[in-house]
């Protein structure tokens, strides 16, 4: 899959404690089995998917925050990522902001200092949460807490014997909640947790968190057996932030999720991005973008 929208979601894992999302499976998890077992073999397969899958997709997604409600469709690239933004504050752009959408996309295309920026970012934002996700399996105790014929859910607790290397795996350390696992597929489904106690850094003067924060990630196979984040609620509040394209507080729905070439130049993607939406759209991510709004 594409390193693009896939180790940013990692980023926002490792940031509000892991998100994880696991779909349809049909073998019922065995006893010998233990929750930490399961928990390593879903960081392999998230780490494997992570190396192996370079498929590049299109997608539209509806972006809430304090600053920013708005609707972009964006396509990854060989080159990166670029996105035209559709709608603002629930409406659609008039002709003059259309125009200026354009503009500024053709001022992208020829910007390479810019595009360099903004892929380092994502870079050192992923190479965070990859660290952060490798330490899932003991940075957290785990407890089976039901599922069904598809799914296996966990109960999670900060393990008190872990010792956290970062302020990134401080706050990573302080979550507690429920993942859930596709038994079949070893993915993740789905996350929701909290932050359990107030953290700060400096003793408050670089920083704290507060306690009762919350996030919720939900991921689904899109096709060809590429998983992508489809739901994403965060709810964090204090000053210490860590990722450089995250927000601590944003609601995030992305859905009408397209293959593209794998070898797709940015000059070829934003000719995409002048395409109308193809009809045909899975309904669930098309009523997952309608709710949003």
């Amino acid at each position: 899959m594409s390193q693009g929208r896939f180790t940013r979601t990692l980023a926002i894992i490792s940031f509000v404690g892991l998100t994880f999302t696991f779909h349809g499976f049909a073998a019922a998890q065995t006893p010998q089995s233990t929750p930490a077992q399961l928990v390593n073999q879903v960081v392999k397969m998230e780490l494997k998917a992570a190396e192996q899958d370079s498929s590049h997709w299109m997608y539209r997604q509806h972006h809430m925050d304090p600053q920013e409600n708005e609707v972009k469709e964006c396509v990854e690239t060989r080159e990166g990522v670029i996105c035209r933004k559709l709608e603002e504050d629930g409406k659609k752009l008039s002709p003059q902001q259309s125009s200026q959408e354009f503009k500024r996309i053709e001022e992208q295309l020829t910007d390479r200092e810019k595009r360099r920026r903004e892929e380092k970012s994502r870079k050192e934002d992923a190479e965070k949460a990859l660290a952060m996700l490798k330490m899932l399996p003991s940075a957290f105790i785990y407890t089976y807490a039901g599922g069904d014929s598809c799914t296996t859910r966990l109960k999670f607790t900060p393990n008190p014997n872990f010792r956290p290397p970062s302020r990134e795996a401080r706050v990573f350390h302080e979550m507690s909640g429920t993942l859930i696992v596709d038994k079949l597929a070893k993915r993740l489904v789905a996350l929701q947790g909290h932050l359990i106690r107030n953290v700060e850094f400096g003793a408050g003067l670089l920083g704290h968190l507060e306690k009762g924060g919350t996030f919720e990630v939900r991921r689904t196979n899109v096709g060809d057996e590429h998983w992508e984040t489809t739901l994403l609620n965060v709810d964090i509040h204090g000053k210490a932030l860590f990722f450089k394209t995250i927000n601590a507080q944003q609601h995030e729905v992305t859905g009408y999720f397209r293959r593209v070439s794998d070898d797709l130049t940015l000059a070829r993607g934003v000719g995409l991005l002048t395409s109308p939406v193809p009809t045909g759209v899975p309904a669930k991510e098309g009523q997952a973008l309608a709710r949003s709004r």
